[in-house]
């Protein structure tokens, strides 16, 4: 099993068996939930509320509307005597009523004529059914009234009417009707809970496959976005084992496989690097053996070329007057080239090996002004700038050779009656020696080679001079540098590293 196998189903495992007990649990609480929100108890309760309510009020009905029905054919002519006033006054205590009203109709309208409380009641407000006595009379007789009261209506004579009634409680009759309300709605619910359990069994399950499926596509997207790094990394490494150094992986997803894809690419970078500084150890090897081997050729057949030039040279006199000229001229001519054949082999040996440095404390603006003051060129004018010490450690001659290289090439690139600058100077842990010309500058074709073995951009020379600047600089933990100056002509500049112990020294004294 692969790990993106495995992957998945840890991720699965992780997602959907919370996912399961989540769902056990939802439906269970929500079945014990819905038996919890219907009990038989309370069904029964509001049923025997409603019924007991019911009965209350129809027996209070009644009670109104018989004691309106007696009361108002026993009722004489109004005003009523003391003796009619008496007898209802008892007769509203006994029936537990709490007033009766006697209404006289003028016109079309019922005017309120008295009103009898029982004994030991006052009368805190007056209450007025004369707009409701017709309607009443039409229907039940019922007169219910926004403040609790329910009274019956009865006719005495054509135009006197007798109300008598009950005070409830102010929303006596809304809290009935709530009651009724409730039992219907509660009856409503028990129907609606069981539909709803229903359902919710149905939802529930369904929104745990859609979870799962939701969790198997994610864990499917987050394995492969954790394996592909790894499977891309795998695949780098064998093309770097086949030999392919410049593989990169692209250092993306989780910090920890992005820290390992930039290990990765930094190792390949190193790698190539190496490869690449072995091939030009390889190749600089390989120019120092054929520099030696040219050096060896070269100067064999010299030392008897230059002697049997010199005896030609003394037998001059025995030549013809008129080819005397050109026989010294062509001998001359022959012992210049011996004298640079001789030149280049010295240079193929220096090339092919360097002596070892002897290390010691130098002021690098003094060297550098040495090595100019050996230089007295005829073509160019040659500057110096170096008031400053440079302390620094290293061989003092093979610094001069380096030193000298750089201004022979840059007197042979100038123009004739250019200015050649030498310049010294530190920064940072570095001190430098810079040499500048007005010449035509590094071809482009060049700069990435201006420092291999026999390449030059003079048509004469060996082309070691800057290879061999490059050398004396690495023997001395140093770099050498050469780029185009924006105003015309080349700077090449040699950095060494300052040496601290001479620069305190200086200071103290």
């Amino acid at each position: 099993m692969n790990l993106r196998a495995r992957l998945l189903i840890a991720l699965l495992s992780l997602a959907l068996l919370p996912t399961l007990v989540f769902t056990w649990f939802t439906l269970d609480q929500l079945g014990h939930a819905a038996e919890r929100w219907h009990q038989p108890g309370v069904d029964h309760a509001l049923e025997s509320a409603v019924e007991v309510s019911r009965t209350v009020l129809t027996r209070v009905e009644a009670t109104v509307l018989e004691r309106a029905d007696d009361w108002s054919r026993g009722l004489g002519p109004l005003p009523l005597d003391a003796a009619q006033r008496s007898g209802l006054r008892e007769g509203l205590r006994e029936a537990g009523l709490d007033f009766a009203q006697v209404y006289r109709r003028e016109g079309s309208a019922w005017r309120l004529a008295d009103q009898v409380v029982p004994s030991g009641v006052l009368a805190v407000d007056s209450l007025a059914f004369g707009s409701e006595i017709d309607a009443a009379l039409a229907t039940d007789r019922l007169l219910r009234s926004p403040q609790g009261v329910l009274a019956g209506v009865a006719r005495a004579h054509d135009d006197v009417a007798l109300v008598t009634g009950i005070r409830l409680t102010p929303d006596f009759f809304s809290r009935v009707g709530r009651i009724s309300e409730a039992r219907e709605m509660y009856g409503r619910f028990a129907v609606i809970g069981e539909l709803q359990r229903r359902y919710v069994w149905r939802l529930v399950p369904a929104l745990g496959l859609v979870v799962a499926g939701v969790a198997i596509l994610l864990a499917g997207r987050l394995a492969t976005q954790m394996t592909r790094p790894l499977t891309r990394l795998t695949g780098a490494l064998e093309r770097v084992a086949a030999g392919d150094l410049d593989t990169r992986v692209p250092e993306s997803g989780a910090s920890e496989l992005r820290t390992l894809a930039s290990s990765f690419n930094s190792m390949a970078a190193r790698l190539a690097e190496a490869r690449t500084a072995l091939a030009v150890a390889e190749r600089e090897a390989a120019w120092r053996e054929v520099a030696r081997h040219l050096a060896h050729e070269i100067k064999n057949p010299l030392t008897p070329m230059r002697l049997s030039l010199h005896r030609l040279q003394r037998r001059v006199d025995a030549v013809p007057e008129s080819e005397r000229r050109a026989v010294r001229d062509s001998i001359d001519a022959l012992l210049q080239e011996v004298e640079h054949l001789t030149r280049l082999a010295d240079n193929f040996s220096r090339y092919a090996r360097l002596p070892e440095p002897q290390f010691e404390p130098l002021d690098l603006a003094e060297l550098a002004r040495s090595a100019a003051a050996l230089h007295e060129p005829d073509q160019v004018t040659l500057r110096v700038e170096s008031a400053t010490p440079v302390p620094i450690r290293g061989d003092r001659l093979l610094l001069s050779r380096a030193v000298h290289n750089l201004l022979l090439n840059a007197c042979e690139a100038s123009p004739r009656g250019g200015l050649v600058e030498v310049r010294t100077g530190a920064g940072g842990d570095e001190g430098w020696v810079e040499v500048l010309d007005r010449g035509s500058g590094v071809p482009p074709e060049l700069e990435g080679r201006l420092f291999e073995p026999y390449v030059s951009t003079k048509s004469r020379g060996s082309g070691l001079g800057l290879s061999l600047v490059k050398d004396i600089a690495a023997q001395h933990g140093g770099r050498i540098t050469l780029e185009n100056r924006e105003s015309g002509g080349a700077r090449a500049r040699l950095s060494l590293p300052l040496h601290r112990e001479t620069t305190a020294i200086d200071a103290h004294s």
